[in-house]
């Protein structure tokens, strides 16, 4: 049986708005698959080894830019992110799934639009993270998107 969401149909074209809707999944499995590639290393409190990572993951152009600035830079956003906590919360307290979408997040914030970033971003820590996580995500996030936009100014 022709299944519609797994298969177009042949010789016909998409539909403007199908074709916004696919985009915007693509994006997603792209910030799921980069943020989960990080956890993987959070969780273990290690640095991100870039080398590893193409060992073990398919990537496109995209992933592999957005992995290699997050590796280069990552004690530079990770004190960035420190520098943006409340005295009761250290890095360390904080989940490492919440972790790594923050640090995806700051990596994302220097190239998007806030706005869209941080909801992403939300939405994916809801998904992900129970509770009311999604809430520290959306104040760290917003925070770091103040302090993207004055380095950029």
């Amino acid at each position: 049986m022709y299944n519609e969401i797994d298969q177009e149909k042949p010789n016909s074209k998409l539909s403007t708005e199908d074709e916004k809707i696919i985009f915007l999944l693509k994006k997603y499995e792209k910030r799921t698959k980069l943020i989960n590639i990080i956890y993987s290393y959070e969780l273990f409190d290690q640095k991100i080894e870039i080398n590893e990572i193409f060992e073990n993951q398919d990537l496109n152009a995209d992933e592999i830019f957005a992995l290699e600035n997050i590796s280069k830079n990552y004690d530079n956003f990770k004190n960035i992110i420190i520098k943006t906590l409340s005295n009761e919360w250290t890095y360390e307290r904080v989940l490492p799934y919440v972790r790594s979408v923050l640090i995806y997040g700051l990596f994302e914030l220097m190239f998007n639009k806030p706005k869209v970033v941080i909801n992403e971003l939300i939405n994916i820590t809801k998904i992900f993270v129970p509770g009311n996580h999604y809430k520290f995500v959306n104040k760290v996030l917003d925070i770091l998107a103040q302090v993207v936009n004055k380095k950029n100014a």
